[in-house]
């Protein structure tokens, strides 16, 4: 779920969201503040109409390594067919893996060409192309050395020249401005999500010590009783081509919620199912009218990790809050999923002017009889939990009086760093990151009773192969956490995503990627949905 999206299909069919569900990307970029590059591509001579540009981001950073986005997109009038993005890294680095992009190593100098779903980019559409860099030998620095600002260098795409300008008054850096410190509680890029982003993860590296995470029943509170999960809400992405089972997908008995993601700015402050679909899409329409009829309440997920978050384009909280309503009102539903990583949370201005608009819609349909539910998704580290400006929006939330029903855990893509050695852990780590985020929730809440703090928890997984190797959700882990989320009665479990509870074709193996259609693992059909829905 993820970091790593493009802002939507191709002209007459949905595309692979398989930026959607790169939300490793959303979890390093959470890892450090981001030293943010801004990559200009020019033309062939100064003043020269740019086709594309490029936006470089440093989303997180450890001794060992760091990863990187470049948001390209496509600032000209004519839809451009494809795109290779060429840079070099210094001596004592190589990139680890890439997300979004097909990758051609040669000797410090890397080629990422478009995959067959993300080639055509049209006007004002714009794609995330997030890489791991992992530093080895001398240039590796010890625990003592600041991290070093050893990004990629000689960037071109399109075969046209990336020039960077200086550092912005954000205090973003650029690739010269010199080491980059370590500041306190990391970044968001996009991540996620992912995400992706290698997404989810709040802090750049793992403790080198750790406690075991507290007990279920926390310091001086009653054991919460064991029972059922309230909210069951499997994320649908609305993108995705091809057949479309309501019944399926809204598993009614089991499933009461479908999230349906995502909706992000499609340019000018104009909400968009990715970035690219209309709200009044005759396809997508009909799926909604589809899981209607299959019965359960809708909630639409705003944000993640890929596209511009309508926080960041609008320019007031009145305008933002006409958005959400106007959203609201073409799916008919009344739940909101604010999936807030990267620049977005990030940047107070944004997150500030967010709350703000969440506070003018709850207060309008409270003034109309009615209500609007509103849960933050946000990234976490599996023992740490939320970072310090996650901490700082949901407190920024309580000061605006927007009534938050939930914190959703992010529990995937971690990346090496803060997740070492995942294989058969991916359950336990979603257990002791939601064990984190229940005691940072009665923080922000300290009226909450232990039991109520756990109702207010989500946590989402993303079942099978995750985008960071290694890392799998197997139907054991789905079992192991689903026994822990009923023992302590968490609020709300979802999966990325409904679409993906399924074998591949192929079978998978151990080197196959992330896929938006299957989970690359053995299983039947709807597994995950049997083992989580209970």
């Amino acid at each position: 779920m993820g970091s790593h999206r493009a802002s939507g299909p191709e002209p007459g069919a949905g595309r692979p969201r398989r930026e959607r569900i790169r939300w490793a990307a959303a979890s390093a970029a959470l890892a450090a503040l981001p030293a943010a590059l801004v990559v200009a591509l020019s033309g062939d001579s100064p003043g020269h109409d740019r086709v594309l540009s490029a936006d470089y981001v440093r989303t997180g950073s450890w001794p060992t390594g760091y990863s990187g986005q470049y948001v390209l997109r496509n600032v000209g009038s004519d839809t451009v067919k494809g795109w290779t993005l060429r840079f070099d890294l210094p001596a004592g680095t190589r990139i680890a893996n890439v997300w979004n992009g097909r990758l051609e190593p040669a000797e410090g100098k890397y080629t990422v060409r478009n995959e067959n779903w993300n080639k055509a980019l049209r006007p004002g559409e714009s794609i995330v192309v997030g890489f791991e860099v992992r530093r080895e030998g001398a240039g590796v620095p010890t625990a003592s050395e600041p991290v070093r600002s050893d990004g990629p260098m000689a960037c071109t795409i399109n075969d046209k020249p990336c020039n960077v300008p200086a550092p912005t008054a954000s205090g973003d850096r650029s690739a010269t401005a010199g080491p980059i410190p370590p500041t306190g509680p990391p970044d968001g890029a996009d991540h996620h999500t992912g995400t992706p982003v290698p997404t989810g993860t709040g802090r750049a590296a793992a403790p080198t010590t750790t406690s075991p995470p507290p007990s279920p029943n926390g310091a001086g509170g009653t054991a919460p009783r064991s029972g059922t999960i309230e909210h069951i809400a499997p994320y649908l992405d609305m993108t995705l081509a091809g057949p479309f089972d309501p019944i399926r997908a809204g598993a009614p008995g089991t499933v009461r919620e479908r999230t349906l993601a995502y909706v992000v700015d499609g340019g000018g402050c104009r909400p968009m199912w990715g970035g690219v679909t209309r709200l009044d899409d005759p396809v997508t329409t009909g799926r909604i009218a589809a899981l209607r009829d299959a019965g359960g309440t809708i909630r639409v997920a705003f944000g993640g990790a890929g596209g511009t978050d309508l926080a960041a384009s609008c320019g007031t909280p009145e305008e933002l809050a006409t958005v959400y309503r106007q959203v609201l009102t073409a799916t008919g539903a009344t739940g909101m999923d604010l999936d807030i990583e990267g620049r977005s949370l990030v940047r107070p201005d944004v997150v500030q002017r967010r709350n703000a608009a969440l506070h003018l819609l709850q207060e309008s349909a409270r003034a109309a009889g009615g209500a609007v539910d509103i849960g933050y998704s946000l990234p976490v580290d599996p023992l740490q939990g939320l970072g310090d400006e996650a901490k700082a929006l949901l407190r920024d939330a309580v000061t605006r009086r927007v009534e938050v029903s939930y914190v959703n855990v992010k529990a995937l893509n971690y990346g090496a760093a803060v997740a070492p050695r995942p294989q058969d852990r991916m359950g336990q780590f979603a257990s002791d990151a939601a064990h984190a985020v229940q005691g940072q929730i009665r923080e922000v809440w300290p009226h909450l009773s232990e039991e109520q703090a756990w109702r207010r928890v989500s946590v989402t997984v993303m079942i099978g192969r995750n985008d960071v190797a290694g890392e799998v959700f197997t139907l054991d882990d789905a079992r192991r956490f689903a026994e822990f989320a009923r023992t302590v009665r968490l609020g709300r479990v979802a999966w990325w995503s409904a679409a993906r509870d399924r074998p591949c074709p192929t079978g998978g193996g151990a080197d196959a990627g992330a896929e938006p259609t299957c989970s690359g693992i053995a299983q039947d059909a709807d597994a995950f949905l049997r083992i989580l829905g209970g």
